[in-house]
């Protein structure tokens, strides 16, 4: 049971979150064409995903498995960073994108704050309340009809996720409290911009 509860946290991770959001907003992106969309993969898997796991895995030497306070400060600032870096790109690249990588940056800012007052938030739970709210807020925006599975999905798993962090014993209910709280919070540029 620990190994099952155990590839369901690597799957859910939150280091995959731009590539969570292609299941939100691929009705929009789809007219970028099937080329932007392989190249916003390889952008995305090379500087979210690639590198920072480099950089925390072998210079920083952390223990991505249960990092403790201070190693989750690092991985939060770095990925405020990251997301900074990705609204500048997105600007040129695919502006819808933009309001997600504001809400995304200001996730990562709050769960830094969170951490830096010893607070132990769940970012798993952060991140699945965030897209199940920026869902919600891409059908509401642009007014999209019968996608609700745009909103189904990061629910479904967010509730999995819940439960599962739970009886891995990786959070408390308070942990997975603020985590949801952290994630709503942060998903509301999207509503605005």
């Amino acid at each position: 049971m620990k190994k099952i509860l155990q590839v369901l946290s690597v799957f859910s991770h939150p280091i995959f979150l731009p590539l969570f959001s292609l299941v939100i907003y691929t009705p929009i992106l789809a007219k970028y064409g099937e080329n932007a969309l392989i190249l916003s993969l390889i952008w995305i898997g090379f500087a979210y995903l690639l590198l920072p796991l480099l950089y925390f895995k072998f210079i920083r030497k952390m223990n991505l498995a249960s990092p403790n306070l201070d190693e989750r400060r690092s991985i939060f600032r770095a990925y405020s960073l990251i997301n900074a870096g990705f609204i500048f790109v997105s600007i040129f690249l695919m502006t819808e994108y933009v309001s997600f990588f504001i809400a995304s940056m200001l996730l990562h800012v709050t769960m830094l704050l969170l951490a830096f007052v010893e607070m132990k938030a769940s970012w798993h739970t952060a991140i699945w309340t965030f897209l199940t709210l920026v869902g919600l807020m891409v059908v509401y925006n642009y007014s999209f009809v019968g996608l609700a599975s745009m909103v189904f999905l990061p629910l479904s798993i967010l509730v999995t996720v819940v439960l599962v962090r739970k009886a891995a014993n990786a959070h408390t209910w308070f942990e997975l409290g603020m985590g949801a709280a952290a994630g709503a919070f942060a998903s509301l540029p999207v509503l605005f911009f």
